[in-house]
């Protein structure tokens, strides 16, 4: 768990893992990932952590607000933020 969320009010109320399908509209991947659930005001649906992207391939760049990585067929997925 991360240390961040454990001096948060609230703190953690558990984990979930989900079968989460990614995809840009042309290709898709689909891995179970583990989601932890906060009783917090974020201003993210979901913050996936290094160890997910990490296990599925991802290459994510923050100042192009993307991230790639390859389907099981061999295309590349590109999935853009707002």
């Amino acid at each position: 768990m991360s240390v961040w969320f454990r001096w948060r009010p609230g703190g953690s109320a558990g984990h979930i893992e989900l079968r989460t399908t990614l995809t840009d509209g042309t290709a898709s991947r689909t891995a179970n990932i583990r989601y932890f659930v906060v009783n917090a005001p974020l201003a993210y649906n979901i913050i996936l952590g290094r160890p997910a992207l990490n296990r599925i391939g991802v290459v994510a760049s923050s100042r192009h607000m993307k991230m790639k990585l390859p389907s099981l067929e061999g295309a590349v997925i590109t999935m853009k933020s707002d």
